[in-house]
């Protein structure tokens, strides 16, 4: 999954096509391509993923994100890998020293991005490893939904049919096989500017509560269980505008909980981490930076963008089971990357406070971690259009348990 996948609006309805699509063809072309566990995680596009150790295929695939790296960007001559002395812990006057807070912030409430991020590494050490069978989420997820005519519905089953010949036709693997889901992805992209050249012409929400278990152990069982689902407007004039088009379904027919047994990677952006691996990902700042820039190479071409890469391969490995120091050496590489910038305090949908951390995309969207202060813990990841939030993905629980089914032991 990537940011700009993550961001864009999406019929709830995609997700089914998406399922279905690689029910259909799992066994044995993404058997062949992915028989060493690098099979895509779910992949429709308008798709939040953000952490999502999820897999699935269709024609609207995942990409990678925009722009080809600049030199530079990832630094490799920054400060030291630890922090200098002196840098001020999490929750301390000192840590909120530069104006870097969001446009509602006082001066008080300013907190310099990179003293919180290098602060929040060293809290991050301090974490104490644990381990279980199986790794649990539970997350509250809204995310957009619509209503698209037959037209745009018979557009993707067309755009479906083509990319399942083109597939079949070429014997394409790996990246291979990303590359044709992202001409796919373009050309639905297309269809639906024809469809609606000014957008749909009202906003919904899904709203839902996700469970899930991950097994540490390979072939083990994976579990979802979704949970609370609902659909919201976010203005009146949007639910009027529904009612106005014969209130069409916006919440789809989904099992409530699936269990399989398929390999899963971290993300279609990270399908060489795994539950097996990712505890053994390095530990320092300097060679984690050169394993995800070697994997940020990896990915197709067009279109690629690395400090977006980072943002979302950080929320991949703050929402699993890494191991403390690869978490701080993560928070170590945020530090050094260019335009991350704070927004302060801030509440997230839970009602947790953190604080805010930001960075642009190139076409108009804004992405934000909300990370706790205390604990250094991934809280809340979002996305807006303007300021206008589009996805967001709220982490309320995660941690080891020994059985498939249950929480976490306090």
């Amino acid at each position: 999954m990537t940011d700009r996948t993550f961001a864009r609006l999406k019929p709830d309805k995609l997700d089914e096509l998406a399922e279905d699509s690689y029910e259909r063809r799992r066994g044995a072309d993404l058997a062949r391509a992915f028989a060493d566990d690098r099979r895509p995680a779910r992949r429709p596009v308008f798709l939040p993923a953000a952490g999502a150790i999820a897999a699935g295929a269709a024609v609207v695939a995942i990409a990678a994100g925009a722009a080809v790296v600049a030199t530079g960007v990832l630094v490799v001559t920054p400060p030291p890998a630890a922090p200098p002395a002196g840098t001020p812990p999490l929750n301390t006057p000192a840590a909120r020293q530069v104006p870097s807070g969001g446009p509602g912030a006082s001066p008080a409430t300013r907190i310099d991005a990179r003293a919180f991020l290098l602060a929040a590494a060293d809290t991050a050490l301090r974490e104490r490893p644990t381990s279980g069978a199986y790794w649990y989420v539970r997350q509250r997820t809204t995310s957009p939904t619509g209503y698209w005519p037959k037209e745009f519905w018979d557009g993707v089953s067309k755009l479906q049919r083509q990319e399942q010949a083109e597939i079949d036709r070429t014997g394409a693997e790996d990246d291979e096989l990303i590359a044709i889901n992202e001409k796919y992805n373009k050309k639905l992209a297309d269809l639906r500017e024809r469809v609606y050249p000014d957008g749909p012409p009202f906003k919904a929400y899904v709203v839902e509560s996700e469970e899930r278990w991950r097994p540490k152990k390979a072939g083990g069982t994976h579990r979802t269980r979704r949970t609370d689902r609902e659909v919201v407007f976010p203005t009146p004039q949007d639910e009027a505008a529904w009612r106005k088009e014969g209130s069409p379904k916006l919440l789809q027919d989904r099992p409530e909980n699936v269990d399989d047994t398929l390999p899963r990677p971290l993300s279609i952006e990270n399908m060489d981490i795994t539950m097996q691996n990712v505890g053994d990902l390095p530990q320092s700042k300097k060679a984690l930076a050169a394993q995800l820039k070697a994997q940020f190479k990896r990915l197709p071409e067009d279109g690629k963008e690395f400090d977006l890469y980072l943002w979302q391969t950080t929320v991949d490995l703050m929402t699993a089971p890494t191991t403390p120091g690869t978490r701080a050496a993560i928070f170590r590489i945020l530090a050094d990357q260019p335009g991350i910038r704070s927004a302060g305090e801030v509440e997230d949908a839970a009602g947790r406070e953190g604080v805010g951390l930001e960075v642009d995309g190139d076409d108009g969207y804004e992405f934000r971690l909300v990370v706790d202060e205390d604990t250094a813990e991934l809280l809340e990841y979002s996305v807006a259009e303007q300021g206008e939030d589009t996805t967001k993905v709220t982490f309320e629980e995660s941690g080891w348990t020994d059985e498939l089914g249950e929480r976490p032991q306090s």
